[in-house]
């Protein structure tokens, strides 16, 4: 591989010995730690893209926040990243004037390119950009799908792709506001994970259990979607949807159960993989058995597996799930101390520590308000989730809610000095993010409570800017 200057070899050797251990997440990645590098031998345009990528993380790691503050676009890696990332866009562009037709092997060099401009974004908090990076990557993947005969003939295997693209699509429909959804890209394919108890804990198993999470994770996100715009004489469809989603939780449940037997005889080796999986675990059986008030209100079944019902033998204790789901996330975060910013394209505790914020009961304020400082207090970006900035949100949620509730008892902020348990008509339960199209760096939060949904008023109004 050719490194024409000192700068070029510095970002790669970064790259490289650095970043990508961060990268990956919390499981070995086959794209992120071998078949990117093998790529790179071959395609400039990853070359270049792997090279920005590099001194952008060395930027975003000596700073202090979970994104590259608007103050540093300036600083002299910013500013060879851009160099290298306009390069990599020229070396694509060439390469798709030089034939009509893309060919296979360039498709796939466009969607690995389509990951790295998407990190490169998200690490700047261009969120908008990196949206329409995966729209892109998504429509060619699906598309590769459909020529499923065709080889490749590129270091980068399909599959690695799909991982990563699942998980961003992931991301992007927890945040999405629903109406958005109508317009955006049909879900990946993927596999369907074997029920087979004889699972091997191993990371080819765990890489297998990572596509099953992930793609649970989105189906159930599009399920929410779908029953939010859904007539309500659709009760049948929506409460056999939730069904067929809780009976692929259970298969992922009962293998997750048989490979954390097998990990005495390893010792700590797989331990953190194990629990970023038991992390989502646990948030998605949240999501099926507590489902949002609101979907609950239009389709009361949807409540039903609260109760020891179906394959569930126990009723479901909400707040114990939130403190497990907290101890979880507290296991993946580092030991208190010199925080470096952290960078990873795979959710993480970030997405579960929101959800602690935003859902759990107002039983549980303490712990929401742990959840919070949490996100505020660790650099943490995890793919489309700004953890300092996600933080701000749900601080802000909190601080509503309690002034909702003095106002309607008729309190004073000073008559109290303690935090009030929130009655569940003023619980904020919906958020709605979007990005004016004049500005990168801002987003305006809609955040609704139940009433405010009910008469389809948008609730209070904040706009944050980074």
């Amino acid at each position: 591989m050719r490194l024409n200057s000192k700068e070029e070899r510095e970002s790669f050797e970064f790259f490289t010995s650095y970043a990508v251990s961060n990268l990956r997440g919390f499981l070995d990645s086959p794209f992120w730690q071998r078949e990117l590098l093998q790529a790179a031998h071959h395609e400039p345009a990853i070359q270049h893209c792997i090279i920005a990528l590099g001194a952008m993380y060395r930027r975003f790691s000596e700073g202090s926040d979970s994104h590259l503050k608007e103050s540093a676009m300036l600083d002299r890696y910013l500013q060879f990243a851009l160099r290298q990332s306009n390069q990599a866009i020229q070396d694509l562009l060439r390469k798709q004037k030089s034939s009509e037709k893309v060919a296979r092997t360039d498709k796939v060099t466009l969607m690995t390119c389509a990951i790295l401009f998407t990190s490169m974004c998200c690490l700047q908090g261009y969120q908008r950009d990196a949206i329409e990076h995966v729209r892109s990557g998504i429509r060619m993947l699906n598309e590769a799908d459909e020529e499923e005969n065709e080889k490749f003939g590129h270091p980068i295997e399909l599959e690695s792709l799909r991982t990563i693209f699942v998980g961003f699509d992931t991301q992007i429909r927890a945040i999405m506001p629903t109406h958005l959804s109508r317009t955006w890209v049909p879900k990946p394919k993927t596999k369907t994970l074997s029920a087979s108890p004889t699972h091997t804990l191993n990371m080819s198993t765990l890489h297998a259990m990572l596509g099953h999470t992930q793609s649970l994770m989105n189906s159930i996100h599009a399920f929410n979607q779908r029953t939010k715009l859904r007539p309500e004489d659709e009760v049948d469809e929506a409460y056999n949807e939730q069904t067929e989603l809780i009976m692929r939780f259970h298969r992922g449940a009962a293998v997750m159960e048989h490979l954390w037997k097998q990990t005495p005889a390893f010792g700590d080796e797989f331990l953190q993989p194990l629990t970023a999986l038991e992390l989502t675990q646990a948030q998605m059986e949240y999501l099926l058995r507590d489902p949002r008030s609101d979907l609950v209100v239009k389709f009361p079944c949807l409540g039903n597996f609260k109760q020891a019902h179906g394959p569930f033998k126990q009723p479901f204790d909400v707040a114990a799930q939130f403190v497990r789901i907290f101890e979880l996330a507290a296991k993946l975060l580092p030991l208190s101390g010199a925080l470096t910013p952290i960078f990873q394209a795979p959710v993480g505790p970030t997405s579960a520590l929101w959800l602690i914020a935003v859902r759990a009961p107002s039983s549980c304020q303490v712990l929401r308000k742990r959840a919070v400082r949490l996100m505020l207090s660790h650099p943490r970006r995890e793919g489309f989730w700004d953890g300092m900035l996600a933080g701000q949100i749900a601080e802000e949620a909190l601080r509503l809610e309690q002034e909702r509730t003095r106002s309607e008892l008729g309190l004073s902020e000073h008559d109290l000095n303690q935090d009030l348990e929130v009655p569940e008509h003023l619980r904020i339960i919906a958020f709605y993010l979007t990005h004016p199209e004049d500005s990168d760096r801002t987003v305006k939060v809609e955040f609704s409570d139940a009433r405010d949904l009910a008469i389809g008023i948008p609730g209070s109004v904040r706009w944050i800017s980074w």
